[in-house]
């Protein structure tokens, strides 16, 4: 298979393929373990069949990609693809805007189901056909939703409190 590229497209697949890579192994990796990950396994040959093509390629792009030093063989991203590139700069507006979505998420699921196991006042699930309990359940889990919204714009994490265990106060 022969796949042409131009000289603006090539940089951009480089990028695409950085930012897949990242999100397909960026979570498996134990550190300690210099054995590869399922991941790593899968798609790590194929990238560095393409960081070859970009550091070595007549038209390739060597700012996004290098050899090993101790291994011909081996090629990975520059700093300047981890670091200050479209790709980098994607992968952190993505991780950005996944922690608050997941935060708010999280917390408003757990302060519904708070509200939920001790709210005496709230009408028993089998008092409400499936069809109201779920209209009840996604309208409350939004209003939870936009209060944490609205405080973490508003705020940041600045009024943000953990208890941990039995010392409430840490």
């Amino acid at each position: 298979m022969n796949i042409t590229l131009t000289r603006k497209e090539f940089p951009r697949l480089i990028e695409l393929a950085y930012i897949g890579d990242w999100v397909a192994t960026s979570t498996d990796s134990d550190n300690d373990d210099p054995a590869p990950t399922p991941s790593e396994k899968r798609y790590g040959e194929l990238m560095n069949k393409l960081y070859r093509l970009a550091a070595t390629a007549e038209d390739g792009c060597p700012q996004y990609a290098e050899q090993d030093a101790d291994d011909p063989e081996t090629f990975f991203p520059t700093m300047r693809l981890e670091a200050d590139s479209p790709a980098s700069r994607a992968i952190d507006k993505f991780t950005n805007h996944t922690f608050w979505d997941e935060l708010i998420t999280r917390l408003s699921d757990r302060d519904f189901m708070r509200e939920t196991s001790r709210d005496p006042a709230t009408p028993p699930a089998s008092a409400l056909t499936p069809e109201e309990l779920h209209e009840q359940t996604h309208r409350r889990i939004q209003q939870l939703e936009e209060k944490y919204r609205d405080e973490f714009v508003r705020n940041d994490l600045e009024n943000l409190i953990i208890f941990f265990g039995a010392d409430r106060l840490s």
